[in-house]
């Protein structure tokens, strides 16, 4: 089974390599979206990453991988100078729409991780990602528990339970919340007929506040060099250009995902970046 998680020596190295890019320029004019992100969902998702991060700091990474843990961070090379654009946390409202926009006038494809109690409340929106020929609407859980605090039997139902509305029909993708795995879980959606999509990028949208900026222990915690403390749109080009591509984790909750987007796909572009999906050939090994 390919390993999935980064070794201090990689995480390290691939630091060093963010904070020495610069950002690209960025040529096409962006969109302007109309978006705002529940502040108490937003505060919520910001306390699991730091507990998710914090732990990793602080847990002999022996015992994190006899418990399956924190596996969404993909240590496997992307294909050279691919990058694959998936979305948490959907569908919203106008949040959907607008990242279909945006993908439509690039002519480029994307995943949505939705939680199934927010896909049937918005089964349009499903019906127009999937109508506009993006490759999955895939499974992100019912309600975004962290399933590291829930137990085994509710993770089930979680997984399941969202599987009747994202799994109807191609590929079937999970992605952990919070990236938070477990053994019992990775069995389940094995035997449902389930590939786990991490990540090779974090965007730290979740960490990065309305204006695009990011405050110090923040920065340290997801990884931002001090370069990019108030670069949003730069970090996540630059975070490409350390990993020479790969899977880029987004989450169409935050109003600076959204409003930055139009400029990351410029930027990508401009720097030879190549658009593709997570379900193709190039993109398998770095599933599980």
């Amino acid at each position: 089974m390919t390993s999935f998680k980064l070794s201090c020596k990689r995480a390290a190295r691939q630091f060093i390599l963010l904070a020495a890019a610069s950002q690209c320029a960025l040529a096409t004019e962006p969109i302007q979206p109309a978006a705002t992100a529940p502040s108490d969902e937003s505060a919520a998702i910001r306390h699991h990453h730091f507990k998710r991060l914090n732990e990793r700091l602080t847990v002999e990474p022996a015992v994190l991988e006899s418990r399956c843990r924190y596996e969404s961070d993909i240590a496997t090379p992307p294909p050279l100078n691919r990058v694959a654009l998936t979305f948490d946390d959907g569908p919203t409202a106008p949040g959907t729409e607008y990242i279909l926009d945006v993908l439509k006038k690039y002519k480029i494809h994307a995943t949505f991780f939705m939680i199934g109690e927010k896909a049937q409340q918005y089964p349009e929106l499903v019906a127009k990602v999937r109508a506009a020929g993006h490759d999955v609407v895939a499974n992100h859980s019912w309600s975004h528990p962290n399933f590291h605090d829930i137990d085994p039997a509710r993770q089930a139902g979680e997984v399941l339970r969202t599987d009747s509305l994202t799994g109807a029909d191609g590929p079937k993708l999970f992605r952990y919340p919070y990236g938070n795995s477990t053994c019992e879980t990775n069995q389940l959606v094995r035997e449902h007929g389930y590939k786990i999509v991490g990540w090779h990028i974090d965007s730290c949208d979740w960490a990065y506040d309305r204006t695009g900026a990011i405050d110090a222990r923040e920065a340290i915690s997801c990884g931002v060099p001090h370069q990019f403390q108030n670069d949003y749109v730069g970090h996540v080009l630059a975070a490409a250009r350390a990993r020479r591509g790969g899977i880029i984790l987004m989450h169409e909750i935050h109003p600076n995902t959204l409003k930055s987007l139009d400029a990351i796909v410029a930027g990508l572009l401009a720097g030879g970046f190549e658009f593709g999906m997570v379900t193709d050939a190039d993109f398998q090994p770095s599933l599980r």
